[in-house]
């Protein structure tokens, strides 16, 4: 039996080995080697209290990830993915020159050969100061409600954050804020809870990868108001130069809408803007007033202007005032209070003219325009008898002239030929 079992031993061992070595090439050839390149792993650093608790922050240059090949059996390389690889930096072997290596492994598969990609395992990082910013909350909200409701200022809790950090980060910061979608479904106030963005003064985002934040978590209560349109009054005091005068004064709109509680709501009925001043000028006026910043009595509490930009136009037409003569035929003027008993002769005093000279004086559109028939002219006689009377002319325009200086006629009044 032993002769058999060590009968051509030699070849025997050789028929094992070429078997083993036929077995690994046809596992080779089913699951060969394979190897695949993955970028943009995130790196986590350890060690970084050292930095900080020396007063100091640190911060990367030129990002924090890195990219590196894998080689290994390609039933297994197929079936990673980046978060299956761990980068780790140790920052307390940061060099003289700020350089720290990177060590990436693949803790599932510990047996896998990894490689870097180029320098990218050596991150270039940076101490400053470390130092600490504290930012009111922003709350910002997009989209649209539905007619007839109003968006509020939104209410964060907590309203204030505090950020520290690398110096040269935390400088970027110009705003803390939280984003809230608002729909046309939303008719009652919403509460909810969203991250919270740092911005630079672009409106870009700063990362946070370097930055220690108080809360990030943030509560956000954004109040829906219903909305009501009310009249807005609006007018102009004071006096123009002399020798000027008002001929209109018009605005828009007559109308704004606010927003609020219905409770709230109930309590206005319109808004009452200070007046215009117009005092000692002498030329049309054309401003925009701001309603909110010249309102006259304070909206009631929890009532907002939907609109808080919004204006009214102002348009006051002030013209020079000029004087004219104007000819009034006599058989114009009608007498106030005559009696049948007697009879009256109309003249003008020292003339033998069928008219009256009146002076007028308004502005030169009104002016041009007038003639006999847009103005009323009496004499009052009521309380006078027989007799010869200069009496005082009574003139009611239609439009906003008035007499220079007064005019009288010669009445001559008689009595009636039938006593």
């Amino acid at each position: 039996m032993r002769e058999r079992l060590t009968y051509n031993f030699g070849l025997k061992i050789l028929s094992l080995a070429l078997a083993v070595l036929v077995w690994l090439v046809v596992l080779s050839i089913e699951d060969p080697v394979y190897t695949r390149e993955f970028s943009d792993i995130s790196v986590t650093e350890i060690n970084g209290d050292q930095i900080t608790e020396a007063g100091k922050a640190y911060s990367y240059v030129g990002g924090n990830t890195v990219s590196v090949k894998v080689k290994g059996k390609t039933s297994i390389v197929n079936r990673l993915s980046k978060d299956d690889l761990l980068a780790v930096a140790d920052l307390s072997t940061l060099s003289i020159t700020g350089a720290v290596m990177v060590d990436v492994s693949c803790p599932k598969y510990p047996n896998l050969e990894i490689t870097p990609i180029g320098s990218s395992t050596v991150l270039k990082v940076e101490i400053e100061d470390l130092v600490e910013k504290s930012l009111n909350i922003k709350v910002v909200t997009s989209g649209k409600v539905a007619s007839g409701y109003y968006i509020g200022q939104g209410v964060a809790t907590p309203n204030m954050v505090t950020v520290s950090g690398p110096k040269s980060v935390v400088d970027q910061i110009a705003e803390a804020n939280v984003s809230v979608t608002v729909g046309s479904s939303n008719t009652s106030d919403i509460t909810t809870n969203t991250t919270l963005k740092l911005l630079d003064q672009n409106g870009s985002e700063v990362s946070s990868s370097t930055l220690n934040i108080s809360q990030s978590d943030i509560s956000v209560n954004v109040p829906i108001y219903q909305t009501k349109t009310v009249p807005v009054n609006f007018g102009v005091t004071g006096r123009v130069a002399e020798g000027y005068r008002v001929v209109s004064a018009v605005y828009e709109p007559k109308e704004v809408t606010v927003a609020g509680r219905k409770e709230d709501l109930d309590k206005i009925d319109q808004v009452t803007l200070k007046d215009y001043d117009i005092s000692g000028k002498n030329d049309k006026i054309e401003d925009s007033v701001s309603i909110a910043q010249n309102i006259a009595e304070q909206l009631p509490d929890g009532v907002v202007f939907t609109d808080k930009e919004a204006t009214v136009a102002l348009v006051v037409d002030i013209q020079k005032i000029t004087e004219t003569s104007f000819e009034l035929p006599l058989s114009k003027v009608s007498l106030k209070g005559s009696s049948t008993d007697y009879t009256y002769e109309k003249s003008v005093t020292g003339s033998s003219d069928k008219a009256v000279t009146l002076n007028v004086k308004g502005i030169a559109s009104e002016v041009n325009a007038l003639t006999a028939d847009n103005l009323t002219a009496l004499i009052d006689v009521s309380d006078y008898g027989e007799g010869e009377y200069n009496l005082p002319l009574t003139v009611i325009f239609d439009d906003n002239l008035e007499l220079a200086e007064d005019a009288y006629v010669h009445v001559v009044i008689s009595k009636s030929s039938g006593e």
